[in-house]
């Protein structure tokens, strides 16, 4: 008997599937409401509705039940029955990701499928939390200074930067010849009008961004950082209110985070900021 490899089960998405991955996807194949949907897989959705179809494999090929996502910068991010996760692993193993983030059972699946020998080095993994908050928000007045970022606090923000780095486990202290590029990162982050700052006497004392920001998905708050002297005091949570607030003022659907699960400070601040618990991520590095 002949054993057909997984691999031929997984097939680019095409043109004509888009249509349906899309609604599937907003129902997370069916396990969430249409709302949480959107939220749980905005990444995947805005992706598809900027027209990156050919960056995205389904499992099975007739009728998917499972996608993959890899985005420009190598991050690989699963949506959809864990079951496809040998195949999804079998096909990205030369592809050079960097990342993996997603729902827990399917990112687990892959993790655990994913080719093992003595030459490769393992995928270091976490667990991680969904948070994600929607109409329901409470509005409250920002932490005095709160504020967008500006030129002018470039410098600080790639301090904090690097050192989030290393406190959210994501590698050892950034490199002196490394920190131009995370330099160049913040300060195009801070042009877009993507990082918001709470200042102290003048200088910036924490910083948040957003990863994503769609009118029809929804936006990611991401890069969560507050100075050690100034925690305790209610900044993470007044400041991820604040901007949540605001972008649903806008007229977003809602906003999503992610967070370490074993960081209940941090859990704590975002529950006060009105952001709900959705259901436990995997975030992989290689």
């Amino acid at each position: 008997m002949t054993t057909t490899p997984a691999t031929t089960r997984v097939r680019q998405l095409e043109a004509a599937g888009v249509s349906e991955l899309v609604a599937r996807l907003e129902r997370d194949f069916g396990r969430r409401t249409l709302d949480d949907g959107i939220l749980a897989n905005q990444v995947l959705l805005a992706a598809l509705d900027r027209g990156e179809r050919d960056r995205c494999v389904v499992w099975p090929g007739d009728d998917p039940a499972a996608v993959l996502y890899t985005s420009p910068s190598g991050t690989l991010v699963p949506a959809g029955s864990a079951a496809a996760g040998p195949a999804f692993a079998a096909a990205t193993e030369h592809s050079g990701w960097r990342v993996l983030v997603g729902d827990a059972p399917i990112a687990d699946a892959i993790l655990e499928a994913y080719p093992r020998g003595l030459l490769r080095r393992r995928p270091s993994a976490r667990r991680q939390r969904l948070m994600i908050v929607g109409g329901e928000l409470v509005l409250r007045p920002p932490p005095e200074g709160y504020r967008p970022a500006v030129a002018r606090d470039v410098d600080v923000l790639t301090e904090l930067a690097c050192r989030l780095h290393v406190e959210d486990r994501m590698g050892p202290p950034i490199a002196r010849s490394n920190r131009p590029a995370v330099r160049a990162r913040m300060a195009d982050s801070v042009v877009r009008g993507l990082t918001f700052v709470v200042e102290r006497d003048g200088v910036a004392v924490a910083k948040l961004d957003l990863s994503l920001r769609s009118r029809r998905r929804g936006a990611q708050i991401a890069g969560v950082y507050v100075m050690p002297a100034y925690r305790g005091q209610g900044i993470a949570a007044g400041a991820v209110a604040a901007l949540a607030g605001n972008l649903m003022i806008d007229g977003l659907p809602g906003v999503t985070l992610h967070v370490r699960a074993d960081n209940p400070a941090a859990i704590t601040a975002y529950r006060r900021a009105g952001f709900r618990d959705r259901g436990a991520w995997t975030l992989a590095l290689r």
